[in-house]
């Protein structure tokens, strides 16, 4: 399967992320790149919830929303822009609860730029 259409079926609104830079598919997947720098720079794991200070966890959640939103990886922008309402609001249990749905999701797009990128 070719690497847009594999991200389509994925949930990612590739047309719209292209028409971010201008129509340049090459410049978009290079930009997918570098969320995946950006995933591996800003790790969240399931742990980050539990504890009392969760300070440095939204602010990761909050680029990585962002990471998502520029490139239109709506199904990881809409995910993280909840988990972000929910630590704002103190809400960490349910936070971790939809970042643990998140996690594969986040998963399965990562891989598959990075097999993409590989080829």
């Amino acid at each position: 399967m070719e690497f847009m259409e594999e991200l389509k079926r994925l949930g990612v609104n590739v047309q719209e992320g292209v028409d971010r830079v201008v129509g340049d598919e090459a410049l978009y997947q290079m930009m997918l790149g570098m969320f995946v720098d950006i995933v591996s720079s800003n790790p969240v794991q399931t742990e980050d919830f539990d504890g009392e200070v969760h300070e440095e966890l939204t602010e990761r959640v909050h680029t990585l929303k962002g990471a998502a939103g520029n490139l239109s990886i709506l199904p990881l922008f809409t995910r993280y822009t909840e988990i972000l309402a929910m630590l704002r609001a103190g809400r960490i249990v349910e936070a971790k609860s939809a970042f643990v749905e998140t996690e594969p999701i986040q998963r399965n797009i990562v891989d598959c730029i990075r097999r993409y990128q590989n080829a």
